[in-house]
């Protein structure tokens, strides 16, 4: 079991269902990606597209930011940025701000992390929100819950982009 705490409520989850799902899902992507060589394009690309789910969007820049210096230096940075909705780079941009942001202590466990889990999907209309279980360079295990939309009426049309990273407590694994 995985108890959380977020905003003074307490969350838990079945770790074995999420876990062995993920490893469905991450399996089955990766077959994809080797067998396919658009998809293989696409995730190398790693820009908003309306073909990617909340969750790819997700997991593309959490792994981004495992590796973030691979190909170059905080390639990880860049593709994050590039996910993020015209809304949050208003605030948080430009790249080179959003870098700085990235590599303060409430966001830099997040660069070279060991590995992440993703936990309590949920999509409401255009409004998506996933919460990842991190584990840190370090092995402390930390939580951020991503907030998406879906782009309408701008050059990302139909893309799930995200608005927010929100930092959350994990309480015990």
């Amino acid at each position: 079991m995985i108890r959380v705490s977020f905003a003074r409520r307490v969350f838990t989850t079945n770790s074995f269902v999420d876990t062995n799902m993920n490893k469905l899902v991450c399996t089955t992507a990766l077959a994809v990606a080797l067998v396919s060589p658009a998809a293989a394009d696409q995730l190398a690309q790693a820009s908003p597209d309306p073909s990617l789910s909340p969750r790819d969007v997700v997991s593309i820049q959490v792994e981004a930011l495992r590796n973030n210096d691979k190909p170059y230096e905080d390639r990880g940075i860049e593709v994050t940025f590039s996910f993020a909705s015209p809304a949050n780079r208003r605030v948080t941009g430009p790249i080179e701000r959003f870098a700085a942001m990235v590599r303060h202590p409430m966001y830099a466990p997040m660069i070279n992390h060991r590995g992440a889990n993703f936990e309590n999907l949920m999509i409401e209309g255009d409004i998506a929100r996933v919460d990842v279980i991190l584990t840190a360079r370090n092995g402390v295990h930390l939580g951020y819950r991503f907030t998406l939309s879906r782009q309408h009426g701008n050059e990302y049309e139909g893309s799930w982009m995200t608005d927010s990273v929100v930092p959350f407590e994990v309480m015990s694994l």
